[in-house]
């Protein structure tokens, strides 16, 4: 991403309302944190240091991805988390990946009280390649990583 870009895309988040720029200043300190913490730590100690737990059997819900009543982005609780997390993601100074943004709105999400699930899936790109993919859910309601969502199989969930 050039200065300009980031410039651009900078000005437009300090046009928001305050609220909104509180949200986007918080999700991207825990953007930073998330990745740090990735980077730094094995991925097991990682997610225990950020208060996630692989949740019993691994799976929440058996139903296939993308199905299943609210499964719509932008609706709960989560709806202000996820679009502040994909703005942060945005203006970053560092690539924010699926994985950082589902534990940051995750984070955000559960210091607000609420409970949260961290997917993780699984695909095979046209060249036969997994590929792997991140997305989080607060009370059936996607909130980050819903629009690749559909095209993965869940491997694993962690809960808050």
């Amino acid at each position: 991403m050039t200065a300009p870009m980031i410039a651009r895309r900078l000005r437009r988040a300090l046009a928001l309302p305050a609220i909104e720029q509180g949200l986007a200043l918080e999700a991207l300190i825990y953007l930073a944190l998330c990745r740090s913490m990735l980077a730094l730590l094995p991925f097991r100690i990682a997610m225990q240091r950020l208060g996630l737990r692989l949740h019993a059997g691994g799976i929440v819900s058996q139903s296939a991805p993308g199905s299943g009543s609210g499964s719509t982005p932008g609706l709960g609780p989560g709806s202000a988390i996820g679009l502040a997390v994909q703005r942060a993601s945005s203006i970053a100074p560092f690539k924010a990946v699926c994985l950082q943004q589902a534990l940051a709105a995750a984070l955000m999400l559960r210091r607000r009280g609420h409970d949260v699930e961290v997917y993780f899936g699984l695909a095979k790109d046209a060249e036969g390649k997994l590929i792997a993919h991140a997305w989080s859910k607060c009370h059936g309601g996607l909130v980050t990583g819903g629009q690749q969502m559909p095209h993965y199989t869940q491997i694993s969930v962690f809960v808050t």
